[in-house]
């Protein structure tokens, strides 16, 4: 596929495609069409073609796209953040994770675990006196999700952004 295309005003448009990054907004829904989140009360959100900063199946949406393309896709969630393992649910002491510190912990809020392998995130799903019910699935593992995307701009990405395997400026990664 060429990476240029024709718009209708004779210009060439860039499409989207490996060495390119995409400015976007989207709009995400679960399988009940609730949203999830958007993007479109802030900066537009810049991807860096074939890096890991954004969905890859998402990323494979881009491809022959160019700037002013709205379009929806929809990823199951094998595609996504995977299925959603049971087993990643336990329950812990609260002496454990906030340290005699008498925290607040609500249902919901995103905690950091330390373990053997580093900080890792989990969701508190139950609040007890004396325990934590938590969650260490990504919150949108076993989520089918649906993308509603605008794209903003497609540009070259810079042999920098290449090189540090992310997008910089406003919406990507800033240095």
């Amino acid at each position: 596929m060429s990476a240029n295309s024709d718009s209708s005003d004779g210009t060439e448009s860039l499409c989207a495609g490996p060495g390119t990054v995409i400015a976007f907004h989207y709009d995400l829904y679960n399988a009940q069409a609730e949203k999830i989140e958007t993007s479109r009360n802030t900066s537009p959100v810049l991807c860096l073609q074939g890096e890991r900063g954004v969905l890859l199946a998402l990323q494979d949406a881009f491809v022959g796209r160019v700037a002013g393309d709205d379009f929806s896709t929809t990823i199951p969630h094998q595609n996504g953040y995977g299925r959603h393992y049971p087993e990643r649910v336990q329950r812990i002491a609260r002496k454990k994770i906030d340290a005699g510190k008498k925290q607040a912990f609500r249902t919901g809020q995103i905690i950091t675990l330390r373990g053997d392998q580093g900080p890792s995130p989990a969701t508190v799903v139950k609040v007890g006196k004396f325990n934590l019910d938590v969650d260490t699935n990504h919150p949108l593992a076993g989520v089918d999700l649906t993308f509603d995307v605008s794209i903003v701009s497609v540009r070259q990405a810079s042999d920098e952004e290449i090189a540090h395997g992310h997008a910089h400026g406003a919406g990507g990664h800033q240095h």
